[in-house]
């Protein structure tokens, strides 16, 4: 063994919410875990909301997008071929440092798509497997929610008091209720402190957004990844992972790994991925071999296959009055899930969501992001702002996508990393059925907005800068030809590889995944648990390391 290599019973690459959750779990259990992470510990004083500058920094160094951040932990994605692009954080805490800070559950009838609807698969669980895992992450991360949702199932645990949906969101709701149509506020991590002296308070600087300072006390490493290190895992930052390696049995032996020092290797009995669809897809597809020459645990040919990025477009309306939205105070947002299931008069299968947002920052005022005009210059600039600022408003529409595995990732042929190894090509294209979702969607929100007092509306077809929720490259089943995981994640080629994030996904829902992805990480972390604790130490210590690489 090298002197700079390393061993444990489990190692997870990813420090975002899935690998997080899982490293608490089996941490707190007394479980040996090393964490490692292409990027750094998150400083939340980059984000620097307060500064002018904001809005620029966040189209530049602070963009969602890795290719347009370009930061020093960040891997480009070849994202030519697809309608849309990547969006996601390096670092500990993944994206949730930066989010939105929306938790919902997946509805009962998410799970089980082609019975109801005769289209994708159905999931090899259900709901009710994964209903305790919902609540133990709700109840880590501090959620807030309001209970009694008549679209989704009814759930145990109390829940924390969540933020007034404002007087914009009244305004929408009252509309909504002449409608007859669903709504509710969403479920939000406010952060199990909320409340408490001492702990970081919202200050509210604008609306609830992406890159918001406040959202320190709902990221993933504030909620579970400090509680793992004092549990005694281990986190190694700035560390990519280049391959895994395999022994002579064809069991996941070892994470070859580099950092600023050069190469190492972190040897464990479970190997654990937790980075996104996209990172999972591509480091099993760069760990081919000779025994899995098609990349590892890709025996199906689906590792990659199947990418679902939920589609959505966006609709804003003008009004002649201010809504409110960046009144002080902390504001939790409002969906309709009125649309949710599938309606043969539609002609699409599946449905939408439509979600409440708010209208743009001053800076994007200014320049006409949501109207396409810049607002003039000079002595009519200050009655042109007033006349816009704060009375916009819109809704998002997001649209379920079935799994297609046209729809994929594979390795670019032009894009490489700064190790020189292949990035990870994007291949997407908006469903069909999707796009006619996108479209039924964008009326239904058209009819809100026009009764609540729009004049003007202006409306974005797609959203190409949306590659937020990323899904389904290495999907669930029981059936290793159809499949790449079983029901608790396990690669069925590899039997202690487990794929922990939302990778696993046989279907999309309309609800953001992240909840649902941990549910489903806490659910494998047990399951990994009850095994080593049976005595079942899959594999025994490799040795021999060079002899044993495949």
């Amino acid at each position: 063994m090298a002197p700079r290599d390393l061993e444990t019973d489990i190692v997870i690459v990813g420090a975002g919410p899935t690998g997080s959750a899982a490293a608490w779990r089996l941490a707190a259990a007394g479980a040996g875990v090393v964490v490692v992470d292409k990027g750094s510990v998150f400083d939340p004083s980059t984000l620097d909301r307060n500064a002018p500058d904001w809005e620029l920094r966040r189209a530049g160094i602070l963009s969602s997008n890795p290719n347009i951040r370009n930061g020093p932990y960040d891997d480009p994605v070849d994202d030519s071929e697809s309608d849309i692009k990547p969006m996601f954080a390096s670092g500990t805490g993944g994206t949730s440092t930066h989010w939105s800070a929306h938790v919902p559950r997946f509805r009962p009838e998410d799970f089980r798509v082609r019975t109801l609807d005769g289209v994708g698969s159905d999931w090899p669980i259900s709901y009710e497997d994964l209903a305790p895992y919902y609540g133990l992450a709700e109840e880590r991360w501090g959620t807030a929610f309001i209970p009694g949702d008549p679209s989704a199932a009814p759930r145990q645990g109390l829940a924390l008091p969540l933020p007034t949906i404002g007087a914009n969101g009244r305004r929408f709701a009252r509309v909504f209720d002449r409608l007859g149509w669903h709504w509710w506020p969403v479920d939000l991590v406010v952060g199990r402190n909320a409340g408490k002296p001492g702990v970081e308070h919202c200050t509210h600087i604008g609306p609830c957004d992406l890159g918001c300072p406040s959202r320190l006390r709902s990221s993933a490493e504030h909620a579970f990844l400090n509680a793992a290190r004092e549990r005694g895992a281990r986190v190694l930052t700035a560390t990519r992972v280049t391959h895994i390696e395999t022994d002579a049995s064809g069991l996941a032996s070892a994470l070859v790994c580099r950092d600023g020092d050069g190469a190492f290797r972190i040897r464990a009995r479970h190997v654990a991925l937790a980075g996104n669809a996209s990172a999972t897809a591509r480091l099993l597809l760069l760990s081919q071999n000779g025994r899995a020459p098609k990349g590892l645990a890709n025996s199906s040919g689906l590792v990659g296959r199947g990418l679902m990025l939920h589609p959505y477009a966006r609709i804003d309306a003008l009004f002649d009055e201010a809504l409110g939205s960046w009144v002080s105070g902390e504001k939790a947002g409002l969906v309709s899930f009125e649309f949710l299931q599938t309606k043969p008069e539609r002609g699409f299968v599946r449905g939408v969501k439509l979600q409440l947002v708010s209208g743009p920052a001053p800076v994007a005022t200014a320049e006409g992001s949501v109207t396409g005009k810049h607002l003039p210059w000079g002595k009519d600039h200050h009655a042109a702002f007033e006349a816009h600022f704060d009375r916009i408003a819109g809704f998002t529409v997001c649209a379920e996508d079935l799994a297609d595995d046209s729809n994929r990732i594979e390795l670019s042929d032009n894009v490489m990393d700064r190790d020189g190894l292949p990035a990870a090509k994007w291949i997407y294209k908006v469903p069909p059925d999707a796009r006619r979702a996108l479209d039924f969607g964008l009326d239904r929100a058209e009819e809100v907005l026009r009764a609540a007092g729009g004049r003007a509306f202006f409306r974005t077809h797609l959203r190409d800068q949306a590659g937020f929720h990323i899904m389904g490259t290495a999907r669930m089943g029981n059936d290793p030809e159809t499949s790449v995981v079983d029901a608790f994640g396990r690669t069925h080629d590899v039997p202690n590889l487990w794929v922990l994030d939302a990778s696993v996904f046989v279907t999309a829902s309309v609800a953001n995944p992240t909840l649902t992805a941990q549910a489903l990480a806490l659910r494998a972390a047990d399951r990994l648990l009850q095994e080593r604790n049976a005595g079942r130490r899959l594999p025994a210590k490799p040795t021999r390391w060079a002899s044993q690489q495949q």
